[in-house]
């Protein structure tokens, strides 16, 4: 099962690099032969086209993305782990993704949204996400962010290299899909 762990976001900007620091430490131990590890945070269109420009036999059974993302209600440094549900948000929100991404912003929503629309992504896909502590410029990661780096770098090798871990995680969609249903109720 050919596997890719890609890190979401952007370099030297603290905690919220700490998803490069987690596919660093996983590329310096050494993959597996069928586990790919990519920064893939170089702009979500050019990841869909890669995706899409892969032959047959080199495509991707499952991806695994870690990313820094600071979402409501998590402590600093808290690991989630799930597996993404494929749910796509309205047309004018996708459009709204692309758009970001054309203009430089990566972030992993829409990553999820652009590849998914476009059908670029396996139906395995999970998602690690750390919550950042400190958003400045520089190389340095919070304490409590680079305890995260440890324990994320163990799990996602752990899901990298079995099948059933993954079917253990909770499925989850987009934070977006889940901010507009509450505001529909």
């Amino acid at each position: 099962m050919r596997t890719l762990i890609g890190a979401i976001g952007y370099r030297n900007l603290r905690d919220h690099s700490a998803a490069f620091e987690v596919v660093d430490r996983l590329a310096a131990a050494g993959a597996e032969a069928d586990v790919t590890i990519e920064d893939t945070s170089y702009n979500p269109i050019a990841l869909v086209q890669w995706f899409q420009g892969l032959a047959s036999d080199e495509q991707f059974d499952r991806v695994i993305l870690v990313a820094a993302v600071p979402r409501a209600g998590r402590a600093g440094g808290a690991l989630t782990p799930y597996r993404w549900d494929g749910r796509l948000p309205p047309d004018d929100l996708v459009q709204q993704a692309v758009t970001e991404a054309v203009t430089g912003i990566i972030h992993l929503d829409n990553t999820l949204t652009i590849a998914g629309y476009f059908k670029a992504l396996p139906e395995d896909v999970v998602v690690v996400e750390i919550e950042p502590v400190d958003h400045a410029f520089g190389p340095e990661f919070s304490v409590s962010v680079t305890r995260a780096i440890a324990e994320a770098s163990t799990m996602v090798r752990h899901l990298a290299t079995d099948a059933g871990a993954i079917s253990a995680l909770p499925r989850r969609g987009l934070e977006l899909l889940s901010r507009l249903q509450a505001r529909e109720s």
